[in-house]
């Protein structure tokens, strides 16, 4: 069963409806937006076109908005669409903005809203401290963690300095 890229409100005026379908057929026909899968919100009002969901890289939201300005009927176009980009650029810097999370850089992805979390963290308090971070970043809409707690340990040297290595390195010597 094949999902519409966003539903056509049957409540719309003749003339409203007429710019939606050619909206819809616009958009439909760029391959990388169709290739993707979004849900998007269109409205139009008297040649007045807003935009609102989710793509997966900011060229494909401002090629979208493009295509449907270059409509005749299209008066404006208000874009809202949120590109995954937009969002791990959020995410990165609510973690740089973080004392003890931000020295940890953990690999940030967003797929649709949902970000994924990669790395290592020296304490379980820290991995959920980076986890609330992302889970309060107003345009995430779910956290999957792939975090994992690597706590620091002591190496000697042979010259008695004492330096820190993660758990992985200390047990390689």
């Amino acid at each position: 069963m094949s999902q519409e890229i966003f539903p056509i409100d049957d409540d719309l005026p003749e003339a409203d409806r007429r710019v939606l379908n050619v909206i819809r057929k616009t958009l439909l026909d760029y391959e990388p937006l169709r290739a993707t899968r979004p849900i998007l919100e269109v409205t139009v009002h008297e040649g007045l076109v807003h935009l609102r969901g989710r793509v997966r890289t900011s060229a494909i939201k401002e090629i979208a908005e493009l295509l449907v300005l270059r409509l005749p009927p299209v008066r404006a176009v208000r874009n809202e669409l949120i590109a995954d980009p937009e969002i791990v650029r959020a995410v990165a810097d609510a973690f740089a903005s973080d004392p003890e999370v931000g020295p940890c850089c953990p690999i940030v992805d967003a797929r649709d809203g949902v970000v994924i979390l990669i790395g290592e963290m020296p304490s379980e308090e820290v991995a959920r401290r980076a986890v609330e971070i992302v889970t309060a970043v107003p345009l995430v809409s779910s956290v999957t963690s792939h975090l994992r707690v690597v706590t620091p340990a002591p190496v000697h040297s042979s010259n008695g300095a004492v330096a820190v290595a993660t758990a992985d390195e200390g047990s390689a010597t």
